[in-house]
């Protein structure tokens, strides 16, 4: 087939245009932090009627379990960047003007000891560095969306879209029945179905939301987000860490410590704005 010459350089612009689209779950990276690009999508959010049962019956159901229900559908609207792996310590030594406050050391691991307003002071030297406004920390919604994996397993479901189990748990996460005490270098274990290391384990991650007990049933179904200060204490984290036994790792499973707090348990991941 030929074309008149003068047509040609249209055609091979949208033939580059056209390969420059971003892929769903594809690695991106930005002020040397490795991302996935997670679409705008519909999940169930919370434990549902079947987990709760299961829980229940092996004794791992109180009404401090109660914050997780009831389950619903959350859709988030725009697609975004979510940090491959926890923000290791040689990232936050890179831009932190502040001396790494983590108790256990090493450059690949993940920093912790990081309050919530530790973390603060950290984007706005990143954000500045970037020219924008684009790292942020995720939401509640972002961080169980992305846990889930597209799946409603209590723990997610394998790069092969197979259900993580209680039993399999110790291949994706690091916990009290693996870790030995302390945390282990990011990206270790296998990834989730999109990527994702550590979402389980290894330490908390704060979520930018206040910590609402009522969070399901008070908050939007589309782009849920508490910023509700004025009744508020706690900011959320998730994922569990270390110190944590395996149920305490479920997707669902929720947690909250004070903004200024500091835990050797507790430190996070970002998402970038695309």
């Amino acid at each position: 087939m030929h074309f008149p010459k003068l047509l040609l350089p249209l055609l091979l612009l949208a033939v580059a245009v056209q390969a420059a689209e971003p892929t769903d779950f594809e690695e991106v990276t930005v002020q040397g932090i490795v991302f996935i690009r997670i679409p705008a999508g519909t999940f169930t959010m919370g434990t549902n009627d079947a987990w709760m049962a299961q829980l229940e019956a092996a004794h791992l159901w109180s009404r401090f379990e109660n914050v997780e229900r009831p389950a619903h559908q959350v859709t988030l609207s725009k697609p975004f960047l979510m940090g491959k792996y926890e923000v290791s310590q040689k990232q936050w030594k890179a831009i932190s003007t502040k001396k790494n406050p983590s108790a256990f050391k090493g450059d690949d691991l993940p920093v912790e000891s990081v309050s919530f307003d530790d973390i603060n002071a950290f984007l706005r030297l990143l954000n500045k560095k970037e020219g924008k406004e684009r790292f942020r920390l995720p939401s509640e919604a972002e961080w169980e969306y992305c846990a889930r994996a597209g799946g409603t397993e209590i723990y997610g479901q394998t790069k092969e879209h197979i259900p993580i189990t209680a039993k399999t748990l110790v291949d994706h996460a690091w916990f009290a029945g693996n870790a030995g005490g302390k945390t282990h270098p990011v990206g270790q274990k296998l990834p989730n179905a999109w990527g994702l290391h550590d979402m389980s384990g290894n330490v908390w991650e704060w979520c930018r939301d206040w910590y609402a007990p009522n969070f399901y049933t008070a908050q939007a179904v589309t782009n849920p987000g508490n910023k509700d200060a004025a009744n508020a204490s706690e900011r959320v984290i998730r994922g569990g860490s270390w110190f944590l036994p395996a149920p305490s790792l479920r997707c669902a499973f929720r947690g909250a410590s004070l903004p200024d707090a500091r835990s050797a348990h507790v430190g996070f991941r970002l998402v970038c704005d695309p």
